[in-house]
């Protein structure tokens, strides 16, 4: 019998499918799929196509599943996550079937603590706390629209371009690089086009050319990243102060795609200002991707946290690729 593990988010959807002593027999790859956002049924399928993929590869079928593990997003709210949780037993054909947010999985994979909170940046952004081994707190809805990752750097720089254009701010090399991105020439056009839902382009790519322009030093490029780390590190301080969490036991996980982009500033910003209120807090990048952390999760359901099945599947992870940061 075997885990099957899911981590879908708007990037990707990625399975594993584990033994239950902790060995990776198989990897599956499709295309992201929040189904709030793209529906259940493609959202399903996306699943599907990875799961057969990585069933393929370890030589099993769904009938030797015995364990399910989702990371979903978009699994916010008690209804949304039974709802999720129902599919996956309705798609699997049994009953161990659990899911969580994909912020969840991803603070798993990032810590063996029974107390951590995860800042999850990726296309969105999501924060988890888990106190004494329970999960305590999934911000989702409460996190605000220009912090929610990918995206919300999107809105972040196309607020920057237009106060530029009408001298509120200095010039910025970002200008010509987001109306090249967009197609306009014509700044009007390219307002009213964001402003009415009419960009034909996904909001969230932008932070690709932000990274970029950081990376020449764009005073404006440099000052979104800065102040979005500042802003989304108020989620865990403000976690830490709403739970009376002991900053000695607690640790946090930064994880998710921007976390990964090689340019120091967001992390930095975001460990300083955590660390300007709570010195004491350990952060820390997760090591292992967050369908990792969903294996380890059906694992924590058999044995101990320092059992030999854990220590075996992080040996695993680290052959099959599955860092963060590469092998090794």
């Amino acid at each position: 019998m075997a885990i099957l593990a899911i981590d879908q988010g708007a990037s990707k959807t990625s399975v594993l499918v584990a033994s239950l002593d902790g060995r990776i027999l198989g990897e599956g790859k499709s295309e992201g799929a929040c189904y709030f956002t793209v529906g259940l049924e493609r959202a399903k399928s996306a699943i599907m196509t990875a799961a057969f993929q990585a069933l393929a590869q370890a030589g099993l079928t769904i009938n030797d599943i015995s364990i399910v593990i989702g990371g979903l997003a978009g699994a916010n709210w008690p209804d949304e996550i039974e709802m999720l949780q129902n599919e996956m037993k309705s798609l699997f054909k049994l009953e161990k079937a659990w899911v969580w947010n994909d912020s969840v999985i991803a603070l798993r994979a990032g810590t063996d603590s029974d107390c951590g909170i995860v800042l999850c940046c990726g296309s969105g952004m999501n924060c988890a706390v888990v106190i004494g081994g329970k999960l305590h707190a999934v911000y989702n809805n409460y996190i605000d629209s220009v912090d929610q990752g990918g995206e919300g750097f999107g809105h972040r720089v196309l607020k920057a371009v237009f106060q530029s254009h009408i001298k509120i701010k200095g010039p910025t090399s970002l200008t010509k690089r987001v109306m090249e991105f967009f197609g306009y020439d014509d700044m009007d056009a390219m307002l009213l086009a964001y402003q009415r839902g009419h960009l034909t382009r996904r909001l969230k790519d932008i932070s690709v050319l932000l990274f970029d322009e950081a990376k020449h030093n764009d005073r404006e490029a440099l000052e979104i990243i800065y102040s979005y780390g500042k802003s989304i590190s108020r989620y865990v301080t403000s976690a830490i102060k709403r739970y009376d969490i002991d900053t000695k036991k607690c640790e946090v996980i930064l994880s998710g795609g921007l976390f990964k982009i090689d340019n120091p500033l967001l992390a930095e910003t975001v460990c300083s200002h955590i660390h300007r209120v709570y010195s004491d807090v350990k952060i820390k990048q997760a090591k292992y991707e967050p369908v990792v952390g969903a294996v380890l999760m059906g694992l924590d359901m058999i044995e101990a946290k320092d059992g030999k099945a854990h220590e075996l599947c992080k040996e695993e992870a680290e052959k099959w690729g599955l860092t963060r940061f590469g092998r090794g």
